[in-house]
């Protein structure tokens, strides 16, 4: 079983606090936790045969490591358009029901969501790992390791690939929810990205294109897996780039070092991104939203470079 030959202790578990970090031992225990988590889900191929990993918490794992942001959320990508999210949210569930190592989990479901307790011999933190499933990535996930850190050394097993959404379809789904809400860690996200190597050399041209029809199916959805989003907007570059009052910094706090001010956050966010403002004409169609262009749009995922959609019928 994952975990039965760990060594980790008290010290080791406060080693994965960054010095200088206002985050507190707990939240240090749920994302070690989150590791053993992680790898026996893909031990058990619930990820791979059935989900993927994305978003925020991916990309502490498998990109940033100790320099990205902690998060309590395990979003994942179920692997087919038809399949059917909550039950297989509540089969990923299930197979959290787990003791692996120091750690119990304990899922129960709130209010449509699921969401896993996490005991220790370290302490029981308050906050929970909240689990979600949402449609499949557009582009072919990739298998990413886990980027290396001193405390997996004392784990007692070998943490596995973990098939992930790519980097590119990360950004772009930022940079399209940053159109219809102001939330500092997708903000904090998109910068640290944009200045850490080898990450920085991203293709600008896909995550914008990416980002531009994401816009547009967060206005209109597309079938059959893809819902449009809460109060949806067209994009508008200048306004994208301009300040905001409406930021939520509700997550920004648990960032492995003390977090800027979100003026310093955002001017950074606008001259890193400024390239948004460089919309090719068709972008520039997918950027309004206009929904008469649903054939078009149905086209340029199927044609994305590694689109894994290829073959998937979309209306």
């Amino acid at each position: 079983m994952i975990g039965d030959d760990h060594a980790l202790t008290p010290g080791y578990v406060a080693r994965h606090v960054p010095p200088g970090s206002k985050i507190g031992i707990h939240v240090a225990v749920l994302d070690i936790a989150q590791d053993f988590l992680l790898a026996h889900l893909a031990e058990r191929g619930v990820l791979g045969d059935l989900a993927i990993f994305k978003g925020g918490t991916a990309l502490r794992k498998l990109f940033a490591g100790a320099q990205g942001r902690f998060s309590t959320d395990m979003d994942l990508a179920s692997r087919e358009p038809d399949a059917d999210r909550h039950a297989l949210a509540e089969i990923i569930a299930g197979e959290a029901e787990v003791a692996l190592g120091p750690f119990r989990f304990r899922p129960s479901s709130r209010r449509g969501r699921w969401h896993i307790a996490v005991e220790s011999s370290f302490g029981n933190p308050a906050m929970s790992v909240k689990l979600d499933v949402g449609p499949p990535t557009w582009l072919a996930p990739e298998p990413r390791p886990f980027v290396p850190h001193v405390t997996h050394d004392r784990y007692g097993f070998t943490l596995p690939n973990i098939p992930s959404a790519r980097l590119e379809e990360i950004l772009a789904e930022k940079i399209a929810r940053l159109t219809r809400s102001g939330t500092a860690r997708d903000a904090s996200d998109l910068v640290w990205a944009a200045t850490t190597s080898p990450h920085s050399r991203f293709s600008i041209d896909r995550v914008r294109r990416l980002a531009m029809l994401k816009v547009w199916v967060d206005n209109h959805g597309l079938r059959p897996a893809w819902s449009s989003a809460p109060s949806p907007r067209p994009f508008d570059p200048e306004l994208w780039l301009s300040p905001r009052e409406d930021w939520d910094d509700e997550q920004i706090g648990l960032l492995t070092h003390p977090p800027p001010p979100l003026s310093e956050l955002e001017a950074k966010l606008h001259r890193l991104y400024a390239w948004l403002r460089d919309l090719t004409e068709k972008e520039g169609r997918l950027a309004s939203a206009d929904a008469r262009d649903r054939s078009e749009v149905i086209q340029a995922v199927r044609d994305l470079e590694h689109s894994a959609l290829k073959d998937t019928h979309l209306w």
